[in-house]
């Protein structure tokens, strides 16, 4: 009997780090996602409003502004649609497998998609150093800085597959999240 509770407590506590590692998560991402929309929208009205008044026809930043945030935007949505399980996925596989081999099988893929971002991030950083060199015309933005928003976008969806893999190890295959039926495509 002791065994059996050291291991639901175990999975208990595995399953509530998991979830509130998700949570800080989606807060930081949707917070990101919002900000930057409005920053994004808020922009581009302005360079409107300003190619009627300006003689110069606009804000010279206007195209470099967005540039720049929509990588921040992306990847903070793309974080979000991983947690949700938006992204595409093949499930045929998984249902003839059995409780215990899709467990196995969503292990190994979790595992498989951590160790490629690690390595693709690694080669991200590698690159980006090597473009802190190239600038943008107008503010001065070095071109590196999209690489490291993707390169930190790669590490939070390490986190977050990380977290799913915790929730799968402990709680079994029914564990993974389901995307809203205005998601999935057939």
């Amino acid at each position: 009997m002791t065994a059996q509770r050291h291991e639901a407590g175990w999975r208990a506590s595995a399953v509530a780090a998991a979830n509130g590692i998700d949570r800080a998560v989606a807060r930081l991402c949707e917070t990101i996602v919002i900000a930057v929309g409005a920053a994004l929208l808020a922009m581009l009205a302005a360079n409107v409003g300003a190619r009627y008044v300006l003689a110069s026809g606009g804000f010279r930043f206007a195209q470099e502004v967005p540039e720049r945030l929509f990588p921040v935007f992306i990847m903070a949505g793309v974080v979000l649609g991983v947690q949700k399980g938006g992204h595409m996925a093949v499930e045929t596989i998984l249902l003839m497998l059995g409780r215990e081999g899709a467990r196995t099988m969503l292990l190994a893929g979790h595992a498989i998609v951590i160790g490629s971002y690690l390595l693709l991030g690694r080669d991200i950083l590698l690159l980006a150093d090597m473009l802190w060199v190239d600038r943008s015309p107008v503010m001065g933005i070095p071109a590196s800085y999209g690489y490291y928003t993707l390169a930190i976008g790669l590490g939070l969806v390490i986190v977050v597959t990380a977290t799913q893999a915790a929730r799968v190890a402990a709680m079994g295959p029914e564990a993974m999240p389901t995307p809203g039926p205005e998601e999935l495509v057939s």
